[in-house]
């Protein structure tokens, strides 16, 4: 009896600390499969969210979708960061960080004067972790029209797209790779798709095309 008791307070624990229960406002579950997760991330100025967890993942990667203020995590567990204060630099639009995915106990308070918005993916497939976090600053094209790859290693390729009005989006030199694609321009920015088919411009996209099998697969 007492097994079960604190089998189902370890259970209501970790409900307690999912982010899309506690921080439903700002964790938002787009899709998840053998792949990867995606999540859309918002915060409006000086919004708060109440401690939440983050399980083990080897590679997170992060897409800001918009420009961001200052946001501070304060670690309650976490490999190095437990009992401190880490503050995420203000970020720029179109920038990407390729994050080893590591398991952390946190809540966070944003400090920016405008509301911000990223997209969270976190990486299932058989990993390639960089030694220190990889940051891409926003992507400047000099056509009008263009898929060029910014980022690769071993398990991901990172790929700008820029689709010219009324054109098709181009999807670069691995179309039939599995990919989740995140819009970064229009009415649709902020939407984050997994493998779709290529879309009509005007727009600009970021490509996560994923180069190795999931781990359930292993």
């Amino acid at each position: 009896m007492k097994t079960a008791i604190l089998v189902l307070f370890a259970s209501t624990a970790l409900l307690s600390q999912d982010p899309y229960q506690v921080a439903a406002d700002h964790y938002h579950l787009v899709f998840e499969n053998q792949w990867v997760r995606a999540t859309r991330v918002t915060y409006g100025p000086h919004e708060t969210a109440p401690v939440h967890n983050h399980p083990p993942n080897p590679v997170t990667i992060y897409v800001y979708v918009t420009d961001g203020g200052v946001m501070q995590f304060n670690h309650m567990t976490g490999f190095r960061r437990s009992g401190v204060v880490i503050e995420r630099p203000a970020v720029k639009a179109g920038a990407i960080r390729v994050s080893h995915g590591q398991p952390e106990t946190h809540s966070v308070k944003y400090l920016g004067d405008e509301p911000t918005e990223y997209a969270r993916i976190e990486l299932r497939t058989e990993a390639d972790v960089p030694l220190r976090d990889v940051r891409l600053p926003p992507y400047t094209f000099d056509k009008p029209s263009a898929a060029e790859t910014q980022f690769e290693n071993g398990q991901v390729r990172i790929v700008r797209v820029l689709c010219a009005a009324g054109q098709k989006c181009p999807t670069g030199d691995h179309p039939d790779d599995r990919a989740v694609v995140i819009i970064l321009s229009g009415a649709r920015r902020g939407e984050i798709l997994w493998s779709p088919k290529a879309g009509t411009g005007p727009m600009e996209q970021v490509r996560i095309e994923l180069k190795t099998a999931p781990e359930a697969d292993k």
